[in-house]
């Protein structure tokens, strides 16, 4: 899928900087809620120290692989398919006669991976006229601007650039 040279970057949360960006942002939080109080740092201190410990720890569990090919090509389709569909809704709907037909159609998700999915869910909407109206297992209720467009190849590619992103090996479907 991605060929043999894959550069993976690791998640930040079990590096050195990665636990002190950590620590760092949980005491400025903790500065913020005790509203600048030196006693406040007699509780503080430990809570800090453990949130980042539990932070690092749940982190490196739920961190998934990211490839950095797969990070910038979804970048390009990310921003590519942000102004293609913002151009599209506006076209639809601010001509002089309203070209929309909505409905809803189904689409079977081929990602597996639950950050994957929900990556994919959160970005449907990027597409032209979709929206993800439901999940239901592996298929994805979409709401269409237009019933009468096939939005599964634009599905694949955004599914298929997650999957790079990701490193999961995802079936070449006819789409």
């Amino acid at each position: 899928m991605n060929g043999p040279h894959i550069h993976k970057i690791y998640s930040p949360a079990a590096t050195g900087s990665g636990i002190l960006a950590r620590t760092a942002i949980l005491a400025l939080l903790w500065w913020v809620i005790a509203q600048g109080q030196a006693s406040a740092w007699l509780i503080g201190l430990p809570a800090v120290a453990l949130a980042a410990m539990a932070s690092v720890h749940l982190g490196r569990a739920a961190s998934p692989e990211i490839s950095l090919a797969g990070l910038s090509g979804f970048m390009v389709l990310f921003l590519r398919e942000s102004v293609r569909g913002g151009i599209d809704v506006a076209r639809r709907t601010l001509a002089p006669r309203l070209r929309i037909r909505p409905g809803f159609k189904t689409y079977r998700m081929q990602l597996t991976d639950p950050l994957a999915r929900v990556l994919l869910i959160n970005c449907i909407s990027l597409l032209p006229g979709t929206l993800a109206a439901r999940l239901d297992g592996d298929r994805v209720e979409l709401h269409m601007l237009d019933a009468g467009e096939d939005p599964d190849p634009d599905l694949f590619r955004l599914e298929q650039a997650i999957a790079r992103l990701f490193c999961l090996p995802l079936e070449i479907s006819d789409v």
